[in-house]
């Protein structure tokens, strides 16, 4: 049973661009795990990501932004970036018998072990996950 999902970066983004490929799937995908009562994590680092991107690749105003921030910290639980995390993302790239080939997507992956998630929903075709399953938008909203 899943009770805590961890949401990846590009999901977010997805809620507030519109004019990206998965949006209404990521809509509709966050809207049913939310109505079924469960969990979302995001880590510190999606906020500032989300950001960026919202501003760079959308070209929302500094305030439109800036809402989207405040929902997202609504809607999800924070984890924290610690340095212990950086430090074991780092391991997990620099070793040649683990997948992690992304240090973005490792470090996820260590957040979403921090707090124990069932699932890590992401529309990330190359996320590599050896022991939390990992779902895209697309195939959350047709399993249920």
């Amino acid at each position: 049973m899943v009770n805590k999902v961890l949401l990846d970066v590009n999901i977010i983004v997805d809620l507030f661009d519109k004019n990206r490929p998965y949006s209404q799937v990521s809509l509709k995908s966050v809207q049913m795990l939310l109505e079924r009562g469960i969990l979302l994590y995001i880590n510190s680092d999606t906020l500032t990501t989300t950001f960026y991107l919202l501003r760079s690749q959308k070209k929302a105003t500094f305030l439109e932004a800036i809402e989207a921030i405040k929902e997202i910290s609504k809607l999800c639980e924070l984890i924290s970036i610690e340095i212990a995390d950086v430090k074991n993302t780092v391991l997990l790239c620099e070793d040649a018998k683990t997948p992690f080939k992304d240090y973005e997507d490792a470090m996820q992956y260590i957040c979403a072990k921090k707090v124990d998630v069932d699932m890590i929903l992401t529309n990330d075709k190359g996320f590599v996950s050896p022991d939390i399953q990992v779902k895209s938008s697309s195939e959350y909203s047709s399993f249920l």
